[in-house]
């Protein structure tokens, strides 16, 4: 569970995403995707790599009761690697970056935070082209479930304050 609360629902999810990945010891930077992995090649990386980047984050909302909405989300990973560069094994790279895929696989699939979500189930994996080709990047998407009962009651008849009304005549 997530030791930085907020009232938003999904923010709570990114934190406690956030935290069960960084218990991978061979990510180097987990964050939330802003963009960093395109850069252009002549410009220095702002991640270090392997990373993973939390993306784009698909809901679609179903009424329950009045003001409780059940989500069904699927969020997005982006899995990036350096590319192996000039005399590199491309054999090792390319088993160390799906043996990474398979630990981040490990540690979502089945996972939930017991406060926020249901558990994680993962639903798709793909090469994710991009411009750079000193990077291979997988994106990896992973289905949830989670109840909103944040939104504030429709026709909600609590005391209303008196309004005060003032008229100037000029």
């Amino acid at each position: 569970m997530s030791t930085s609360q907020t009232d938003a629902i999904l923010a709570n999810v990114f934190s406690s995403v956030q935290e069960r990945l960084a218990t991978i010891p061979d990510l180097q930077f987990i964050g939330m995707d802003i963009g960093q992995l395109e850069w252009g090649e002549e410009n220095a990386s702002p991640v270090l790599f392997p990373c993973v980047l939390l993306g784009r984050i698909d809901i679609n909302y179903t009424d329950n009761k009045k003001s409780i909405q059940q989500g069904d989300a699927i969020l997005e990973l982006l899995l990036a690697m350096a590319a192996p560069g000039p005399g590199q094994d491309s054999g090792s790279t390319a088993a160390d970056y799906f043996n990474l895929e398979h630990k981040i696989n490990q540690a979502l699939h089945g996972w939930c935070d017991q406060q926020y979500f249901n558990p994680m189930s993962r639903v798709r994996a793909k090469n994710k082209r991009r411009k750079r080709t000193d990077i291979r990047v997988r994106a990896l998407r992973f289905g949830f479930g989670f109840v909103d009962d944040t939104a504030m009651q429709v026709g909600h008849t609590g005391q209303r304050p008196d309004m005060v009304l003032s008229l100037q005549l000029s």
